[in-house]
């Protein structure tokens, strides 16, 4: 028997909103005690229910990496099958609907949602915010959380990080969004995430204004460049010019640095990327992890016709994690988690600031 979905969804509920504060080793005490060594830990499932996105973004793999997976709309059936068996044989009680694509794409989405509430699990979607398919039908299904990722307030800094976007139809979303909630009495958690780089700094005050306004919650990052096969493509030396010129130019947080920094990094052996969730793309294909983007190299097979010993053979010792954990690429990834890491990148991204002679008020978030 796994902890209660209570007690997961207390905890999810003060991660969302405290996580930030806490230092990983409580964290891990925490979870300790939810799930002894002896005890089978639920999964989150990570789920594209779409396959593509209507962005381009540069640091994302579906901006820099093409159109090397096959694109297409998840079946709802389907859909089911995987969270009710996601429920049943791993005690999963979150369910995410995107991993590297837009779940607003998907003109079924609010279906998806009630599916998801229909089991008692948590829901939680991310979105560009650059369209509104269905915008009411998804806020009136009840999804517990909505991820809004942004790079800007003006369509000058916010169009280069976000391709093919428009900034002022996001705003105008945004605010469809916080009334239609409040319209209709809903208590889903908004939260806006904004990336940032050194061509967005000075935008980060309007943009948290804003998102005060509308009654979301905050949350900065310094933007890294993803994914997986990319990273490694950059701690070796191979990226294109073009790329190369991106990352060195556009990011405040030094990229060459923040790898070297998570490499030198102990005491974090544990993956809880490749651990704790369940990664499965709009045809059923469990994969890898939720940073890698090419599913030929990285799929691990159909995840209704695997058992919990088939997928943790598969996961044991994938030829993609040796490279990974050598360099400790999985810190790089969730370095918010990880207070020291977190404070050394500030430090990196502040300096790099400094360098390219940018003078801003910066505050570890």
């Amino acid at each position: 028997m796994f902890a209660g979905s209570f007690a997961e969804k207390l905890l999810f509920s003060a991660h969302r909103r405290f996580g930030h504060l806490v230092p990983w080793r409580v964290k891990d005490r925490l979870i300790k005690l939810l799930y002894p060594p002896d005890a089978a830990k639920p999964k989150l499932l990570t789920i594209d229910i779409v396959g593509g996105c209507n962005l381009r973004c540069p640091s994302c793999p579906v901006g820099n990496m093409g159109n090397i997976n096959p694109a297409g709309l998840m079946d709802i059936d389907l859909f089911r099958q995987i969270i009710q068996k996601g429920k049943r044989e791993h005690g999963a009680q979150i369910a995410l609907l995107y991993n590297w694509t837009e779940p607003l794409l998907h003109p079924q989405l609010p279906e998806f949602i009630r599916l998801v509430k229909k089991e008692g699990m948590i829901c939680c979607i991310s979105s560009n915010l650059n369209i509104a398919r269905n915008l009411e039908e998804v806020v009136v299904a009840g999804p517990d959380s909505i991820r809004v990722s942004l790079s800007g307030f003006t369509q000058e800094a916010y169009g280069i990080s976000h391709v093919r976007g428009d900034i002022e139809r996001v705003k105008k979303n945004m605010r469809l969004l916080s009334d239609t909630i409040k319209r209709h009495g809903k208590k889903t958690v908004v939260s806006v995430h904004f990336h940032k780089y050194l061509h967005n700094l000075q935008e980060v005050e309007p943009m948290r204004e804003y998102a005060k306004e509308l009654g979301f919650e905050w949350l900065e990052n310094w933007a890294y460049y993803m994914p997986l096969e990319k990273a490694v493509q950059l701690a070796d030396g191979k990226l294109e010019a073009g790329e190369k010129e991106f990352v060195e130019s556009r990011f405040a947080l030094p990229i060459a640095q923040a790898i070297a920094a998570a490499e030198q990094l102990e005491g974090h052996n544990r993956c809880t990327l490749l651990e704790d969730q369940l990664v499965i793309d709009h045809r059923g294909n469990l994969n890898l992890c939720c940073t890698v983007y090419d599913l030929k190299a990285n799929r691990l097979g159909t995840f209704l016709e695997m058992d919990k010993a088939a997928i943790a053979k598969a996961k044991s010792n994938h030829p993609t994690c040796e490279r990974c954990v050598k360099q400790n690429l999985h810190l790089y990834f969730t370095y918010y988690d990880v207070p020291e890491l977190k404070q050394k990148y500030h430090e990196l991204a502040e300096e790099n600031i400094r360098q390219n002679g940018r003078r801003i008020s910066l505050r570890c978030v």
